[in-house]
């Protein structure tokens, strides 16, 4: 990426913006002061397009009730054909106020309290949340780890899906924290066993732009043939850096199930998003790709230095990074699970998303942690040279 271009997404600084991430370390880890590597959001500025865009709709002065455009439907449409050969229809999409809030209603329009869901573990944490509030049953198919290395343990999967009478497979795809982009051959064999079993398979592929060279993310619906074909989650907010929009979007191409779904909706007598998310969100789609390139160069550029400078201490695993931002690194032959919390915050100054938050409610006993890679490089090497600090001195002292 060029300085030009690197001066222009750069964020040098986000403390005192009310960030999460920088300004609510105390909640989370009792403490400030610490570098923050957790929260999936960017330390980069969102495309130049979309804050043109958001400037003129705010400089016309008037924020009554809005009519979607027809370009926010196309511009997601042209943007899902272009980057992934996906052809979505129209009427399909639905918009939500997130990816959470989304399950949440699809979960509660389609299924029954006490249904079984299934999810690949260890897997992102709102996915067990949003689970229990809803009253269904969580069952768990550990993914397999060889190396640091994940994938899916497919006897586990099926014998699960059939003892548990599982109704739904909650997919996720790239997958958040092991950073895997599951190859066609993969997708294909889940997505078997749940057609065979009857299984209704919603795929959260939020993070199906953010892949790493040599990787290419497949819509899971893309592969399906039958009845009932996947329920599709995605959003502009990793992709962008517009989380806080709370625009995301399904696609449910079973006409049945929107029916459902749509019925739910109107039952909450919520409205899904507001004016300026959909301005940014049709801004980014339109007009944001070359941003996005330049973003994946530096994450990946970023992945690289932590790679080099941790590459002194073979005790250390680092899944290979696919996709994502977020890289998943266990530090079980370092440091003990019961040390952990301290060993990163006070002897390497880091606020990281702890790995057992990745895992069901009871399992305590996880090493690992998961570091947020969107960041310039000068954080992300100071963070990494944090960590190999303290995994020196961890090492000196045993």
């Amino acid at each position: 990426m060029d300085q030009k271009t690197l001066q222009e997404i750069t964020l040098i600084d986000r403390t005192g913006t009310n960030s999460t991430k920088w300004d609510d370390l105390r909640a989370s880890f009792g403490e400030d002061g610490l570098l923050p590597v957790w929260v999936a959001d960017m330390d980069f500025k969102t495309p130049l397009c979309v804050r043109q865009a958001l400037h003129e709709a705010v400089d016309q002065g008037a924020f009554g009730y809005y009519k979607i455009p027809e370009t926010y439907h196309q511009s997601i449409l042209t943007w899902e054909e272009t980057r992934h050969d996906a052809h979505w229809k129209e009427s399909w999409l639905r918009t939500t106020s997130g990816v959470v809030t989304g399950l949440f209603h699809v979960l509660s329009a389609i299924t029954q309290p006490g249904d079984a869901v299934l999810v690949q573990t260890p897997v992102y944490y709102p996915f067990y949340r949003v689970i229990g509030h809803t009253g269904r049953r969580a069952v768990y198919s550990p993914l397999r780890e060889e190396n640091g290395v994940y994938t899916p343990n497919l006897e586990d999967l099926e014998q699960k899906i059939t003892r548990e009478h599982v109704k739904i497979f909650l997919l996720c795809s790239p997958h958040n924290p092991v950073g895997r982009v599951w190859t066609e051959d993969e997708l294909r064999a889940m997505l078997s066993i749940c057609r065979r079993h009857e299984v209704q398979v919603i795929s959260d592929e939020i993070h199906h732009d953010i892949l790493m060279p040599g990787h290419r993310h497949i819509p899971a619906v893309s592969l399906w043939s039958g009845p009932n074909p996947p329920i599709t989650f995605f959003s502009a907010s990793k992709t962008f850096n517009l989380a806080g929009m709370k625009n995301s979007i399904l696609a449910i191409p079973q006409k049945e199930t929107r029916t459902k779904f749509d019925a739910f909706e109107r039952s909450l007598g919520t409205s899904s998003s507001s004016t300026l998310d959909y301005v940014a969100v049709t801004a980014a789609f339109t007009s944001g790709a070359d941003w996005l390139d330049g973003v994946l160069a530096e994450i990946f550029a970023n992945y690289q230095s932590v790679k080099t400078i941790l590459s002194d201490f073979p005790q250390v695993t680092i899944s290979p990074l696919e996709g994502t931002y977020l890289l998943w690194i266990d530090l079980g032959k370092v440091v003990r699970r019961e040390n952990l919390h301290h060993f990163v915050q006070s002897d390497c100054g880091l606020a990281p998303d702890y790995g057992h938050w990745f895992f069901p409610e009871g399992v305590r006993d996880d090493t690992h942690i998961r570091l947020n890679l969107a960041a310039p490089q000068a954080t992300i090497k100071k963070a990494a040279q944090q960590l190999a600090d303290g995994i020196r001195k961890k090492l000196a002292e045993a």
